[in-house]
C-alpha cells in the first residue's frame, strides 16, 4: 500500500495528490488500514491542493465496504506536501477533518489524516488521528495527535 502512495505521489510530484483508507479498528487507538483508494479518475492536483474524485471515491467506498462483509469503513485521508519538510497539517488539513467529523454519512469520529512529504523516492509519513475538542465560543477545536505508523506484511 505504501508503494502504491508512493508512486502515485512520484507521478503527481509537482502536484498534490492522495486518496483514501479503508479499514477497522483492532482496538479504539488502533486502526488497520486494509485498503487505499486512489484519488479517482477525475480528481483535481494542483500546486497546493487535492480534491479527490468525490462520486469516484463513494463508489469505490461502497464497493469495498460490501466486499468485506461490512467489515472495512472508511477511517481517513493521505495526500502529499511536495517538497515539504515539515510533517505538521495546514489550516486545509484541518478544516477537511473537522469537516469529516462532521459528516454523518462519514461515521468517523476521529479520522485519519496521513501527509507525505518530502521528493519522489524520499517520501516521509506523517499521521494524525483527530477528534473534536471542547468547543470555544462559536467554534469546535480540534484535537490532533501524532499517530503510530506499523506496517505488516
Amino acid at each position: 500500500m505504501r508503494d502504491e502512495m508512493c508512486l502515485d505521489a512520484d507521478r503527481w510530484y509537482e502536484k498534490e495528490t492522495g486518496g483514501t483508507f479503508m479499514g477497522y479498528r483492532a482496538e479504539p487507538n488502533v486502526a488497520v488500514v486494509t485498503a487505499m483508494i486512489p484519488g479517482g479518475p477525475s480528481a483535481v492536483r494542483e500546486r497546493h491542493s487535492f480534491l479527490p474524485d468525490l462520486g469516484w471515491q463513494h463508489a469505490e467506498i461502497a464497493s469495498h465496504y460490501e466486499q468485506s462483509g461490512r467489515l472495512d469503513t472508511y477511517l481517513g485521508d493521505w495526500h502529499t506536501h511536495p517538497g515539504a519538510v515539515s510533517g505538521s497539517l495546514s489550516w486545509k488539513d484541518r478544516a477537511c477533518l473537522k469537516r469529516i467529523i462532521k459528516t454523518p454519512a462519514a461515521r468517523n469520529p476521529t479520522p485519519i489524516m496521513m501527509l507525505m512529504c518530502g521528493d519522489p523516492r524520499s517520501w516521509v509519513l506523517h499521521s494524525w488521528v483527530a477528534r473534536l475538542g471542547r468547543q470555544l465560543l462559536f467554534f469546535d477545536l480540534l484535537s490532533e495527535d501524532e499517530a503510530a505508523i506499523e506496517v505488516y506484511d
